[in-house]
């Protein structure tokens, strides 16, 4: 798996994907209804991209959000938050949210790069995904007042894409085709999904999982 993480930052400082990538994870209703640029208003945040090995693959890490007032509420999203005023960096924001939410030791993880900034129009946010890499599989332990579950997901079974899948969704009593993952007969959309979709790109631009 080493192999992997070298072949991965090889591939990372060739460039990213961008936009036009993540836009094919893209609901329709996000070009019409929303911005599409942020504004002097918009706030920070940052998520982390946690690799790993395991059982002979590389997997990553998501969370089902726990149920509440706002407008994520029980959806799939990578670990993350939005950055604080002592944070030093998107960096420390992701890694600092991760050890809150699922219990991560910063110490372990070394930090490839990070894929291109995403606008959320929803909530008014820019987010960077940070990828981080540790060389074992980490113990975990979520935080319950925000981590409903984990998700850990092998990057060999996400890259298929037969998982992409679209239907129709209700969000904020509208229904609407959503286009996501469906992993393990977890729904994985939106922001999250549109993040995945780079990185996935990255993989198979590497030809890391051909051999």
């Amino acid at each position: 798996m080493q192999i992997f993480a070298e072949k991965l930052k090889i591939e990372l400082s060739k460039g990213l994907p961008g936009t036009e990538v993540q836009f094919q994870m893209a609901s329709r209703h996000r070009f019409s209804d929303f911005p599409t640029s942020p504004g002097k208003d918009t706030l920070n945040a940052s998520v982390l991209i946690l690799l790993y090995p395991h059982l002979g693959s590389v997997y990553t890490v998501l969370t089902q959000r726990q149920s509440y007032d706002g407008i994520h509420s029980a959806q799939i999203s990578f670990p993350g938050g939005k950055r604080e005023p002592a944070d030093v960096s998107d960096v420390h924001t992701a890694l600092r949210e991760a050890e809150e939410e699922i219990g991560i030791d910063q110490s372990l993880i070394s930090v490839f790069g990070t894929l291109t900034p995403l606008f959320i129009p929803a909530s008014n946010i820019l987010v960077t995904s940070v990828i981080g890499w540790v060389k074992n599989k980490p113990e975990f332990n979520i935080d319950p007042k925000e981590v409903a579950f984990l998700i850990e997901a092998d990057l060999k079974k996400l890259i298929d894409p037969g998982l992409v899948k679209i239907k129709a969704h209700e969000i904020r009593d509208r229904i609407i085709e959503v286009k996501y993952f469906d992993y393990e007969d977890n729904m994985i959309w939106g922001a999250t999904a549109m993040i995945l979709q780079e990185l996935l790109a990255i993989i198979k631009n590497s030809g890391i999982f051909d051999t």
